[in-house]
């Protein structure tokens, strides 16, 4: 039986390192599709103060991704960098409008009932190639993604500040999985 579990959370707050200190510990992962897909999108003349990039066919193509990753988990534990209801929040960040059909989606799958989420640290928020947000808009994400998880009926537990050994035994303990 698989065990899909979600650490979400505003864009530089964390998550990806916590989910690479996790897959070191032998848990299987799956990895942000979205920055992937953002490498090989985005124009390089993009200046990396432009307002966030989500255009339709893009998150589109993030949720056909994240509902790839869904159907390969493998049974065990395994832990997703985003998942499908992320979408959901940078569109409601963006004020776009949500395609029921998303939302049907994000009802259909459902991940473990603990959605793990890092909150806003700016001390180790850095803007890069693929993160364009700035700190600012990067909490507007946050708010938004606890909007959304919530309203799916998840139960959020706050990752806490700590180096990315102690927020991977925060999770892991957290799961009973050690």
């Amino acid at each position: 039986m698989s065990k899909r579990v979600v650490l979400t959370g505003g864009p530089g707050f964390g998550k990806s390192s916590i989910i690479a200190e996790i897959e070191q510990r032998g848990f299987y992962i799956f990895p942000e599709v979205a920055r992937a897909l953002i490498q090989k999108v985005v124009i390089p003349e993009v200046s990396l103060n432009a307002p966030a990039f989500y255009p339709d066919d893009f998150a589109n193509k993030i949720i056909s991704e994240r509902i790839k990753q869904f159907n390969e988990a493998p049974d065990g534990w395994s832990f997703y960098d985003r998942a499908v209801p992320d979408v959901i929040g940078f569109l409601r960040k963006d004020k776009k409008a949500i395609p029921d059909e998303t939302q049907d989606v994000c009802m259909k799958l459902r991940y473990h009932s603990h959605v793990f989420i890092t909150p806003p640290w700016e001390a180790i928020y850095q803007k890069d190639t693929e993160r364009r947000e700035d700190f600012r808009d990067a909490v507007k994400v946050h708010k938004a993604l606890e909007e959304v998880y919530t309203q799916l009926g998840y139960t959020l537990i706050a990752v806490p500040m700590g180096s990315i050994k102690q927020r991977a035994d925060f999770v892991l303990k957290h799961l009973l999985l050690i």
